[in-house]
C-alpha cells in the first residue's frame, strides 16, 4: 500500500497508473498474461501502434472495460490515515465463533487493499484499531490519499458444538494521522440507500443465509448492525462482507479486451465469458474486444479494468487481494521529462526495483549485436546492390551505344535527322532504367519487410514482443533509388550520341566487315 504515496511523489506522479500482473496457465500449455489497470486512463495516455489495435481508437477498444467502471463510493476518510478505530459492540449469548474484522479501504488510483483483522471481543462498547503502518511500509512509504472504506469484512470460525451467533455493530470510525495521536471522528454515511451484506448459504439443506442486517436502531446510535449464526460445518470459517451505502450492487463479471492469440488458445470469442484466477478468487471475464496485442504484454494477453476487478474482489471479500506489480508512467508528450526524472529519482533512491525507461529500452534494443550485425549487413548489401546495379546499367547502356553506332550511320545516310536518332536512343535507355529501378525497389521492399522482421532479436535471441514493423522512408528510399539511377541515366544520354559525328566513317566500319 505504500507503494502508491511513494511513486504519486516522483515527478509526473499524477499520471502514474498502477497495475496488476498476473500469469495464467492456458489449455494449450501456454502462458498467458492477465492484467488490470485503469482502462480510461490507458485508452487516454498509453500509446498503442495503429497495426496491433487494428487501427481502432484506444478509447473505442477499452470503450467496455471504461464504461463499466464504478464511481468513487465508499467511506471517505478524511486526511493522511495512520490508524483506524473502530467503536464496535459485540454481543454473542452462546459460541461468539471468535469474530474478527478486517478492512478494505481503497486509495486514490482505484487499488483494494485489505488490512490485517483484528480480534472483536465481547462488550458493549469496545474499541478496536487497525494500524496501517504495516501496509505501507511507514515511514518509508505512505498511503495514495484520499482513502475510503470499500468494505468491512467480518469473519468467525465456531469452536464448539452448540449453536454458533451474535451481533455486531458498528457505532463510529475515526482516523488519526499518526500511531498513537487522537483519533477525528469520521462523518456517517448520508442517509440514503442501505448497507449492502453478502453472506454465503449455512447449507444446502437450511437454505439460510449465514448473516443478515438489522435496523440501525430507533436512535441511529450504529452505523450498521449485523447478524450472524452458524457455520460450525466449515472448516475454513464463514466470511461476510458489508459494503457501505453508494457502493452499488455487487457485480458478477468484469468486462475485458483479449488478444486474438488469447482467444484462440482458449476457443473463446467475443462476447463469451471466461474465468481467470486472480489469487484464490475466480474471476469471471466477459470478453469486449479483441485486438492483436495490449500495452506492455506479450501474446496470448487479458486486460480488464482495476476499478471494477476491486469491486468485484470487494464484494466477494476476497481474503487476499493483489497488490500491483508494477506502475507506468506515459509521457505527456515525446519531449516530456517527467520519465526521466522519475527513472533518476527511483534509482538514487533507496530499496530494490526495476526501473525501464522506453528510450533505455529503445537504444539497448538498436546496440543489440545480435540484430545490429545482420541488419548493418543488410544495409551494406542493399548499398552494394545499388552500386553493382548502377555499374551494370553503365557498362550495358556503353555497350548498347557502340551497337547502335552502326546502324546510326546506315540511318543518317538515308537522310535521318541525327537528333532525332539520338533522341530515340536516350528515350529507350532511360525507359529500361526507370523500369528497371522500379522493380528493382519494389522487390527490395518485398524482400525488406520478409527479411527484417527476422533479423531483429532481443539480447536472449527472441522474437521482441510486439514484433517488430517496419517502417521504409519514403523519402530516402527514393533518394537512393535516384542516386543508383544517375549514372545509367547519364551512360544512356552520352551513348545516345552515337560516339561520333562522320557517317561516312562508320559506314566505312561496316563495309570492311
Amino acid at each position: 500500500m505504500g507503494q502508491a504515496g511513494r511513486y504519486a511523489a516522483l515527478p509526473g506522479g499524477d499520471r502514474v497508473l498502477p497495475v496488476i500482473r498476473s500469469a495464467q496457465q492456458l489449455p494449450g500449455g501456454r502462458t498467458a498474461q492477465f492484467l488490470a489497470f485503469d482502462a480510461a486512463a490507458v485508452a487516454e495516455r498509453v500509446p498503442l501502434r495503429a497495426d496491433l489495435r487494428d487501427g481502432r481508437p484506444m478509447r473505442d477498444v477499452f470503450a467496455a472495460p471504461a464504461a463499466a467502471a464504478p464511481a468513487p463510493g465508499g467511506i471517505p476518510l478524511p486526511g493522511q490515515p495512520r490508524r483506524i478505530d473502530l467503536d464496535i459492540a459485540l454481543r454473542a449469548p452462546g459460541d461468539s465463533g471468535n469474530p474478527a474484522l478486517g478492512l478494505l479501504l481503497r486509495d486514490r488510483f482505484g487499488l483494494t487493499h485489505r488490512t490485517p483483522v483484528v480480534q472483536l471481543p465481547p462488550g458493549d462498547g469496545t474499541t478496536v484499531s487497525v494500524d496501517l503502518g504495516t501496509l505501507t511500509g511507514a515511514p518509508f512509504g505512505s498511503a495514495a490519499a484520499p482513502l475510503s472504506i470499500a468494505a468491512i469484512a467480518v469473519s468467525y470460525l465456531p469452536t464448539g458444538e452448540g449453536p454458533v451467533g451474535g451481533e455486531v455493530a458498528v457505532r463510529r470510525i475515526a482516523v488519526s494521522d499518526r500511531h498513537d495521536g487522537p483519533a477525528v471522528p469520521v462523518p456517517a454515511p448520508a442517509p440514503g440507500p442501505d448497507w449492502t451484506l453478502n453472506a454465503p448459504q449455512l447449507s444446502r439443506a437450511d437454505r439460510q443465509p449465514a448473516g443478515e442486517l438489522l435496523a440501525a436502531g430507533v436512535d441511529d446510535s450504529a452505523w450498521v448492525r449485523l447478524r450472524y449464526r452458524g457455520g460450525a460445518d466449515v472448516p475454513s470459517g464463514v466470511h461476510l462482507t458489508l459494503m457501505p451505502p453508494g457502493t452499488g450492487q455487487a457485480v458478477t463479471e468484469v468486462p475485458g479486451v483479449a488478444t486474438r492469440s488469447y482467444l484462440a488458445e482458449t476457443g473463446a470469442a467475443v462476447g463469451d465469458l471466461v474465468t481467470v484466477t486472480v489469487g484464490p478468487t475466480t474471476v469471471p471475464v466477459r470478453i469486449g474486444a479483441a485486438v492483436r496485442s495490449v500495452p506492455v504484454a506479450g501474446e496470448p494477453a487479458l486486460a480488464v479494468d482495476l476499478h471494477s476487478l476491486g469491486r468485484l474482489l470487494a464484494a466477494t471479500g476476497a481474503r487476499e487481494v493483489p497488490a500491483p506489480a508494477e506502475w507506468w508512467l506515459p509521457a505527456a508528450s515525446p519531449d516530456d521529462p517527467a520519465p526521466a526524472r522519475a527513472a533518476a529519482a527511483l534509482r538514487s533512491g533507496s530499496g530494490a526495483q526495476q526501473v525501464a525507461l522506453r528510450e533505455e529500452v529503445a537504444d539497448r534494443l538498436l546496440r543489440d549485436p545480435l540484430s545490429a550485425g545482420p541488419q548493418a549487413a543488410l544495409a551494406a548489401l542493399a548499398a552494394v546492390g545499388a552500386l553493382l546495379a548502377a555499374i551494370g546499367f553503365a557498362a550495358a547502356g556503353a555497350a548498347a551505344g557502340r551497337e547502335r553506332a552502326r546502324e546510326f550511320g546506315v540511318l543518317q545516310a538515308l537522310g535521318a535527322s541525327r537528333r532525332k536518332l539520338a533522341g530515340t536512343a536516350a528515350a529507350e535507355g532511360c525507359l529500361l532504367v526507370v523500369l528497371g529501378s522500379a522493380v528493382g525497389a519494389g522487390l527490395g521492399a518485398a524482400i525488406v519487410h520478409l527479411v527484417v522482421p527476422l533479423l531483429v532479436l532481443t539480447p536472449t535471441g527472441r522474437r521482441p514482443v510486439p514484433g517488430a514493423l517496419v517502417d521504409l522512408p519514403t523519402g530516402a528510399t527514393l533518394l537512393m533509388v535516384a542516386a543508383g539511377a544517375a549514372a545509367p541515366l547519364l551512360s544512356a544520354v552520352l551513348a545516345s550520341r552515337g560516339g561520333g559525328a562522320d557517317p561516312a566513317a562508320r559506314l566505312r566500319h561496316v563495309e570492311e566487315l
